[in-house]
């Protein structure tokens, strides 16, 4: 419980007694006064509330997203042994062939971009 909390529930208990008071003695700018001293101790205390559970959730933001964090770490440890796993002795064997396939898609892409300048100047040529 903070501050805010702890005047706002005053406020409300001051605006409390002031209504009954005016009530009793029939004042009423006493009892409007004792409605308006509830009213902002109502929101003095929504306010302290809000304040507290701000708080709470900053205290809790740094625990869970270093939880956040190492789940991550783990999905990448575990991701790696995993690839080492289904290469097993014959890494260097995946890498070549994956170089092979990226050396030939390169070769593959670049030669239709040649192939389609030299049929685009033909038919300029026509």
């Amino acid at each position: 419980m903070n501050e805010d909390e702890i005047k706002g529930t005053a406020k409300k208990l001051v605006g409390t007694g002031q209504e009954v008071v005016g009530k009793v003695a029939n004042d009423e700018q006493l009892e409007g006064k004792g409605y308006l001293n509830q009213a902002v101790g109502t929101v003095q205390d929504g306010y302290g509330k809000v304040r507290e559970k701000v708080k709470d959730l900053i205290e809790e933001a740094a625990p869970t997203a270093k939880g956040a964090i190492d789940t991550g770490r783990d999905y990448v440890r575990r991701g790696s042994a995993a690839v080492a796993r289904t290469t097993g002795d014959n890494t260097a064997l995946v890498l070549l062939a994956a170089g092979v396939a990226g050396a030939a898609l390169g070769w593959f892409a670049l030669n239709r971009k040649g192939a389609a300048k030299t049929t685009k100047g033909a038919k300029t040529k026509k």
